[in-house]
């Protein structure tokens, strides 16, 4: 089963209206931790009154509180190492990735701390709550 399966079922994505104001799009439109933008995302988010935070880019630019971890997931299923971990969960705070859970070693961890670094508005990925698991 997929990241975004497993983590976010097969809810179907509910618009939500933003309530940001115009400074405060300009004030985060700097791009994730990376330094890397997905500019296809934002120009979709972009066509939307008012333009969604990158935090808040759902998987086709709609505002979703939850779409950085969503877009999160997806990256996890893109790749063949991590994809299939299930003993992790991927909430969002803002721009801050939380992973929850336990993996078997730190260069697990670390493929995902990358892997969620480079999507568009992650500004900081929290690994406090993971256990790694002693062999």
């Amino acid at each position: 089963m997929s990241w975004l399966k497993r983590q976010f079922g097969n809810s179907e994505e509910t618009l939500e209206k933003s309530t940001v104001t115009k400074s405060t799009i300009e004030q985060s439109m700097s791009p994730g931790l990376t330094g890397e933008y997905d500019w296809e995302l934002r120009e979709k988010a972009g066509m939307r009154q008012p333009p969604v935070l990158p935090e808040n880019m759902g998987l086709d630019g709609e505002y979703d509180t939850e779409g950085l971890a969503k877009r999160v997931a997806v990256a996890f299923d893109e790749n063949p190492d991590i994809k299939d971990v299930q003993t992790l969960e991927i909430f969002q705070d803002g721009g801050t990735i939380i992973l929850k859970g336990s993996l078997p070693n730190q260069s697990i961890l670390e493929q995902m701390i990358n892997v969620a670094s480079k999507v568009d508005g992650t500004k900081a990925v929290d690994t406090s709550q993971v256990n790694i698991e002693a062999n």
